[in-house]
């Protein structure tokens, strides 16, 4: 059962730490209310499964670089966010407020309190689904700006993979200059994540010329995947040599204005939601070919 709160709720809305023993309810909401808007919108469920919304909190709930919040009233969970700080840019969310409890300020608190503990970062970024109003607003009237539109792609490339790039998975060695690549796109670095995505997923690395030119944390769960290249040619290489490896269809969250869409439709890929990268501090416009993960 989830704790809910009727929006006719007076009570105040205090905030305390995330901790273990607040998995089940976060998980919940965070199922409904994804659920729920997506529903409405007719868009296909973030999270299917109450079992997946349950892995995401079990994971972001006992980590120790992701820092979470939850907000109550009269002592139910009503909402709860993250901020995942283990690289120099911190990522927002998932940030969720249980359904019936929406009209209590709940989620601008919980922003809030996610762009306190990050400040002094040189900048905090969070995706946000383009269709839903109400979040947009929120996160624009705190500061937050539009970067790039994007959308999540997904399917398996018509086209077989490149001979003449090498794609094998990314290995413990292979950090160091993945972070380099990815400072030269984007002027920081996502080693500790990336770290991570070794052990959670399937990374892969695109070697041109002896040298990576391009790496994927993972192809098909694009939630929490994010990519960078020298260029978009040694981008679609990656994508087309790492889907031969995966019987999964490749998923991830496309940038709009690049050659990168009109390529995953020539392709035959297909496009699933709309969303906007927002980002609140330093930005830089990325140099080379990149995708984003629902952090940023």
């Amino acid at each position: 059962m989830t704790n809910s709160v009727s929006a006719e709720a007076t009570g105040e809305v205090t905030l305390r730490e995330a901790k273990p023993g607040d998995t089940e309810a976060c998980a919940q909401i965070l199922f409904d209310a994804f659920g729920g808007l997506h529903d409405h919108h007719r868009f296909p469920r973030d999270f299917p499964e109450l079992e997946a919304a349950m892995e995401l909190m079990q994971v972001w709930i006992s980590h120790p670089s992701i820092w979470g919040i939850v907000a109550e009233i009269e002592g139910r969970i009503v909402g709860s966010n993250f901020l995942d700080e283990r690289d120099p840019i911190r990522g927002v969310g998932p940030i969720t407020v249980d359904p019936e409890g929406q009209n209590a300020g709940v989620g601008r608190k919980l922003m809030a309190a996610v762009m306190g503990r990050g400040e002094g970062a040189p900048g905090i970024r969070l995706l946000q689904d383009a269709f839903h109003m109400r979040s947009l607003s929120l996160y624009e009237s705190l500061g937050f700006d539009v970067k790039e539109p994007v959308a999540v792609m997904g399917g398996k490339p018509r086209s077989d993979p490149i001979q003449e790039v090498e794609v094998r998975p990314l290995e413990e060695g292979d950090l160091d200059k993945c972070a380099t690549l990815c400072e030269k796109i984007h002027g920081f670095a996502r080693k500790n994540e990336l770290r991570d995505a070794i052990q959670a997923f399937a990374p892969f690395v695109a070697v041109h010329d002896g040298t990576i030119a391009a790496y994927a944390s993972s192809v098909t769960f694009w939630p929490m995947n994010h990519g960078v290249a020298e260029s978009e040619d040694d981008m679609k290489a990656l994508l087309r040599g790492a889907a031969s490896f995966v019987e999964e269809p490749l998923a991830f969250l496309v940038p709009l204005r690049t050659g990168l869409f009109r390529w995953g439709l020539e392709e035959g890929l297909r496009l699933m939601k709309p969303m906007n990268l927002m980002a609140l501090g330093e930005y830089q416009e990325p140099r080379g070919s990149w995708f984003p993960s629902v952090l940023y």
